[in-house]
């Protein structure tokens, strides 16, 4: 079994196809920087004009993760998207959010902790949304 697979074919990206002229590692990248910029945005939103939806801001961000989940790409490469998406969430989210006495350099280093746990926690949604994916698809 190849250190990339997971069970799962891999799902060619567009740019693999000939003649689209495009490395892959560009549309991953550009993907990489969506997810980041998804996650700056969602971080805001949930400290700012979404701050009163409290369990509702869980559910957009799952439903982000599924979603910059399902676009195509290798194992690796979707979990890199994700951790992304979740730690500058997490990181964004405190860091909007904050409003103590105290300067925001001070409190840098837990946010970055809060934003790891975020990481970890898309990615591990990420990976059971592809196993129950992978499931119903091998019911067909």
């Amino acid at each position: 079994m190849d250190g990339d697979e997971l069970g799962a074919a891999r799902v060619p990206d567009v740019a693999d196809s000939p003649g689209s002229g495009t490395p892959s590692s560009v549309s991953q990248g550009a993907v990489l920087l969506l997810a980041a910029v998804v996650g700056l945005v969602l971080g805001w939103a949930g400290a700012r004009p979404l701050s009163g939806l409290a369990a509702g801001n869980i559910l957009i961000w799952a439903v982000a993760v599924v979603a910059l989940g399902a676009i195509t790409g290798t194992a690796p490469g979707k979990a890199l998207r994700l951790g992304a998406f979740g730690f500058v969430l997490g990181f964004a989210f405190m860091c909007f959010g904050y409003s103590g006495d105290s300067a925001l350099s001070t409190r840098l280093l837990p946010f970055a902790l809060i934003g790891l746990f975020c990481a970890v926690c898309a990615i591990a949604l990420g990976a059971l949304v592809h196993v129950i994916r992978s499931r119903i698809g091998s019911h067909d």
